[in-house]
């Protein structure tokens, strides 16, 4: 099997009619970054009728409360809320890092109205900096669903784990942070079955659990899109010296003019002294939600000074956290360099018998 070339169509496509429906899936701690993904859409897309789309296992909230009076600055958006029994994700593996909402955009097909034929699944720790009408009317050639090749690191190379899965040769490994789902074709073939079916059945041996599932499931069945859609945080900084060959021509674009940033390491932009790349525009777009000026919880008062100076500090496009990693890399590099000249040239002289 092999997918389709990478999807080229949605750069010029004319917008399609009618909304862009965009679908989450979080519990209640995340709507803050829900709201703020949301926020960089409406902003990147001015105008634009876009209905969002929350799958949750939570009651009501006023965190839900807060996550409407953040979209309510833009009078094209609208926000609908489903609510999906946690039972019926009850047989799959869960743990502190991996959340049962991990799960939910398998079902939503089942879940969203019957008049929704396509649907945009972005996760909640991604920034929109493009029209995302370009994205809503990518060509999927009949396949079931849109994604982007997962970025290949070395020994970490997904073509590596698509062989550990069973995953049949020429298929390409998906990301599964941002998805254009064909909902009709999900509805016609039975897939939210199958897919919950095989998270099941993995359980705690998968590495990536749902996205495990949503490439052995759909292999033969995923249409490319380019890769500017979902531009990982890793591929902007120094990481990106160690991919492999290929990823560099493929991701070369890509870095220079991202349409979707995806924080997709532990190092979120959210955390206190986080050192990511698009730290700025995370907080851009938060400034636009009722979570301004909430600082991380937790924190003792000198950090929520150091929280607020550094904030400050990012509006005029200085990241101190990014300068003291810079620090720390030179520092170990020159540390590196005196290990390996002692190697070479002997003990120093002081240290001479």
């Amino acid at each position: 099997m092999t997918s389709t070339t990478p999807a080229e169509k949605d750069r010029d496509a004319p917008p399609a009619p009618g909304p862009i429906h965009v679908l989450f899936c979080a519990d209640r701690g995340y709507l803050q970054h829900v709201a703020v993904a949301a926020a960089s859409v409406a902003e990147s897309s001015p105008g634009r009728a876009i209905r969002f789309h929350l799958l949750t296992c939570d009651p009501a909230s006023e965190a839900e409360d807060r996550l409407r009076e953040s979209l309510r600055r833009y009078p094209a958006v609208a926000l609908a809320i489903h609510r999906v029994a946690g039972a019926r994700l009850d047989r799959l593996f869960v743990d502190r890092h991996l959340t049962r909402e991990a799960y939910l955009r398998f079902l939503a097909p089942e879940v969203l109205p019957a008049d929704i034929d396509r649907v945009i699944y972005l996760d909640v720790d991604l920034l929109v900096l493009d029209d995302i009408d370009k994205l809503w009317a990518a060509d999927l050639a009949g396949k079931a669903v849109g994604a982007v090749a997962e970025i290949a690191w070395g020994e970490a190379a997904p073509d590596t784990r698509a062989a550990a899965l069973g995953i049949a040769p020429g298929h390409v490994y998906v990301n599964s942070g941002v998805l254009v789902i064909d909902l009709g074709r999900w509805r016609r073939d039975g897939l939210c079955r199958g897919l919950l079916d095989c998270a099941a059945a993995l359980g705690s041996r998968a590495a990536y659990h749902d996205q495990d599932a949503l490439n052995m499931v759909l292999q033969g069945d995923i249409a490319l899109l380019d890769r500017r859609w979902n531009v990982q945080t890793l591929m902007l900084g120094s990481w990106y010296r160690r991919a492999l060959p290929g990823d560099h021509r493929a991701t070369a674009a890509a870095r220079r003019r991202p349409a979707i940033v995806h924080f997709s390491t532990g190092a979120k932009p959210w955390k206190f002294r986080a050192r990511t790349r698009r730290r700025a525009d995370y907080f851009r777009f938060r400034e636009r939600t009722a979570w301004r000026d909430q600082p991380p919880p937790g924190l003792t008062g000198a950090e929520r000074l150091e929280h607020a100076a550094a904030r400050a500090l990012l509006r005029v496009g200085i990241d101190v956290y990014l300068v003291a990693g810079i620090g720390d890399r030179l520092r170990a590099a020159r540390a590196g360099m005196v290990r390996r000249r002692g190697t070479t040239l002997g003990a120093p002289e002081d240290a001479r018998p």
